[in-house]
């Protein structure tokens, strides 16, 4: 489990590590969308909810953390691929102009606005709003928790306490003051 953003590489490589040496081939496929570096300096994006202070941190860039994937969308840039990814949801969607879609997950888009990080939660009828994060680095360290509790507990397991207790756990964390703990890791579980 993590507490700073700035461990995300090192756990995302951890999740990779079987594989290496057991699936070279399966380990590089992976490794291009799942393995997280860090950033390699400052991004100015405009954006709020601290999305410009995480990307400071790791670089998203293609990659997903388990059930949230950063941007899916061509662009030149960082900037280009965001704009880019909240044009082509906003086809789908009519939003007010505080909201810019940074990522999707598998129960709909994740969006950041001068509120927080929020989640168009498409899987329920009618969609709602589902709130996440006060910022963008305590939602990144929150999902990547869920996701390695659910790697560990629930992939080729079926350990659901061990899964509650890992959101328990992380949701006593300093960095988790304003985050929605129980609501990201419900979202990984039932994607």
């Amino acid at each position: 489990m993590i507490d700073r953003l700035s461990d995300l590489p090192a756990l995302s490589e951890g999740w990779l590590a079987p594989l290496q040496a057991d699936d070279p081939e399966l380990y590089a496929k992976l490794a291009a969308t799942i393995a997280i570096a860090p950033a390699a300096g400052p991004v100015a994006t405009g954006l709020p909810a601290g999305v410009d202070a995480a990307l400071a941190v790791v670089d998203l860039s293609g990659r997903e953390i388990g059930a949230f994937r950063f941007a899916p969308a061509a662009g030149p840039d960082m900037r280009g691929r965001l704009v880019a990814y909240d044009a082509r949801v906003r086809e789908a969607f009519d939003t007010g102009k505080d909201i810019v879609f940074v990522g999707d997950h598998d129960s709909g888009p994740v969006f950041v606005s001068p509120h927080g990080v929020g989640l168009l939660d498409i899987s329920a009828q009618p969609p709602r709003i589902r709130a996440l994060a006060r910022d963008f680095t305590g939602f990144l360290i929150a999902q990547a928790n869920a996701y390695d509790a659910y790697r560990r507990c629930l992939v080729g397991a079926e350990d659901l306490a061990g899964y509650h207790a890992a959101a328990e756990a992380c949701a006593t964390l300093p960095a988790m003051a304003g985050v929605e703990v129980a609501t990201i890791f419900d979202a990984q579980r039932f994607g």
